[in-house]
């Protein structure tokens, strides 16, 4: 019996798939003519039956993984613009460390010259230079901290592949803030040493270890103007030029 109603079936099986066929060929030649409910007759085909043929996988995939790739360069770039802000924030942070003792050595010198040209009094010279000698020391271990707490890091802002045209232009404005940074810092290094090798050396003066110590202070006295210099003129051009966009 089972085997009767098999070969029963196998007609029934054959001529439904073939009607499935003619309405298939008939939509393509005419696709007003394709029945609402059409696509729920051709579900009902058994899977060792072809019908029309599935639609070519590959076209959906090749977009997710555009998709895909385009995501995780975009996220590059918006790290790369991270990291640039934040090597730019980092870098003022130690050059701002260093204003207090350059403007406390600026003094320092300053009150040397005044009292050379008549400006003020001996007394007037002792008391600016008492009132700057103070802080002089945690100047310099302040400044001594931030510089060595910081560790340039190489390539900061450089162009990014895949960068936006805002996110370009970020990376070159915060370039051009972080070498005009970077160049007062150098000038604020050497300002510093300078303020750092005088407390050294009155130090030293105050314990009797240095022989005319009215002598080796005129010395560092002269030679301290380029340096201070240097440091100004790059804080100067620092002012003129554009943040780094937050």
């Amino acid at each position: 019996m089972r085997r009767i109603a098999i070969l029963c079936t196998v007609p029934v099986v054959v001529i439904a798939a073939t009607a499935a066929g003619v309405l298939v060929w008939s939509a393509q030649q005419n696709p007003a003519a394709l029945p609402p409910n059409s696509a729920g007759t051709g579900s009902a085909v058994p899977p060792s039956v072809s019908s029309a043929p599935p639609a070519d996988p590959a076209p959906k995939s090749a977009p997710s993984e555009n998709a895909s790739g385009s995501t995780g360069e975009q996220e590059a770039v918006a790290k790369a613009v991270s990291d640039c802000r934040r090597e730019v924030a980092l870098t003022e942070s130690v050059l701002q460390a260093a204003g207090p003792g350059v403007d406390h050595w600026r003094q320092h010198v300053q009150a040397q010259t005044d009292l050379t040209l008549g400006r003020n009094t001996e007394a007037e010279t002792k008391a600016i230079w008492k009132r700057t000698k103070l802080p002089g020391p945690s100047d310099v271990a302040k400044y001594q901290t931030a510089r060595s707490g910081h560790k340039a890091v190489d390539g900061a802002c450089k162009p990014v592949k895949g960068a936006e045209t805002d996110q370009a232009e970020q990376l070159k404005q915060c370039r051009a803030r972080l070498d005009k940074v970077r160049l007062a810092l150098g000038g604020a290094d050497l300002a510093m040493g300078d303020w750092a090798d005088h407390l050294a050396d009155m130090r030293k003066s105050a314990g009797g270890h240095v022989h005319n110590a009215q002598e080796v202070w005129l010395d560092t006295w002269r030679a301290a103007p380029p340096n201070l210099e240097k440091y100004a003129a790059a804080m100067d051009a620092l002012a003129k030029t554009k943040s780094c966009p937050a």
